[in-house]
């Protein structure tokens, strides 16, 4: 019996898990992390107000993954259009690849709101921070 009290009490002590967050630092956390995913150069926001946590670190990488896509895409796009007999053509994808992003940003989005770390598709795969 003693034995059981006593190794209740040390693993209180040692603090096995996480201290479970509060409802006010989950909700600024959230928020935070969907700054990112709204205004995309805010990527970095997530890394420097929660350093240590790997959930804010995944939506701080897909978030930049989405900004680097959305500049290189539209920077192709934009290239592309400029060519005389096709460039309605490009001008027209280019819009269907904004929305194709904005879906990936509501995607990213919800997924911070449900507290899960769904990776988008296509560039999900990409990890630029460790």
């Amino acid at each position: 019996m003693k034995e059981e009290n006593r190794s209740e009490e040390e693993n209180k002590g040692e603090g096995k898990g996480p201290e479970p967050k509060k409802p006010e630092d989950v909700f600024k956390m959230k928020l935070v992390c969907s700054l990112a995913y709204i205004f995309g150069i805010l990527f970095f926001l997530p890394l420097i107000m929660y350093p240590d946590d790997d959930f804010a670190r995944f939506h701080a990488n897909q978030s930049l993954s989405i900004l680097l896509v959305v500049i290189v895409g539209e920077i192709i796009f934009g290239v592309l259009s400029v060519i005389p007999a096709v460039g309605v053509v490009f001008k027209a994808l280019c819009g269907v690849f904004g929305l194709i992003m904005l879906v990936f940003c509501i995607f990213g989005i919800v997924g911070v709101v449900k507290e899960e770390k769904n990776e988008l598709p296509f560039i999900g795969k990409i990890k630029l921070f460790k």
